[in-house]
């Protein structure tokens, strides 16, 4: 997946496959693993966007945001949402494996986004996965980041993920929590 252009809110959408995908399809940024006894844990920065893979007993639950232009596979696939406003999804079991996402939409007034931007940059300070993309700056001065934290316990793992669109004042949240089942 290349991410060669600067992503765009609206076309951003959440997919959930019920298997790992493949690195060579992604333009990834960062790659972080998370290893526990019951469970590893990829995290994919790939642009304005992530994936994340949660593995456990031979199984394997991907989530994906990404643009809805890239083309992937259909092969396992549980779910793709549309991200617009608010919306909650969850899945109880596959492989031994639960996971509940929520994310939100939020555009902003000028001056509440520069605050809230400039708010998560001193946030991300504190630790996580934080990421500017100068190369897709625009009329906006301030840069689109990606800044995903999360808390890895030994029967679950919660990833909270922020993008940031500047030139949209918009910022993507989602909450997901991969647990056992």
């Amino acid at each position: 997946m290349s991410i060669r252009q600067r992503q765009c809110v609206s076309e951003m959408r959440m997919l959930l496959y019920s298997r790992s995908l493949h690195p060579e399809l992604f333009d990834i940024y960062h790659d972080h693993h998370i290893i526990k006894d019951a469970y590893e844990a990829q995290i994919w920065v790939t642009g304005m966007s992530h994936l994340i893979t949660f593995y456990h007993n031979g199984s394997a639950l991907t989530e994906l945001l990404a643009g809805s232009s890239i083309e992937l596979p259909e092969r396992g696939l549980l779910a793709a949402m549309k991200l617009r406003g608010e919306k909650d999804h969850r899945i109880e079991n596959i492989g031994g494996i639960a996971h509940l996402i929520s994310f939100q939409v939020e555009a902003m007034s000028p001056k509440l986004y520069e605050r809230t931007h400039l708010d998560m940059i001193e946030s991300s300070r504190k630790g996580g996965i934080f990421l500017t993309f100068p190369q897709w700056t625009g009329s906006h001065s301030l840069e689109p980041f990606t800044y995903i934290d999360y808390e890895a316990k030994v029967d679950n793992l919660h990833v909270f993920a922020y993008h940031a669109y500047p030139d949209e004042l918009t910022l993507i949240k989602t909450q997901s929590i991969f647990e056992l089942a």
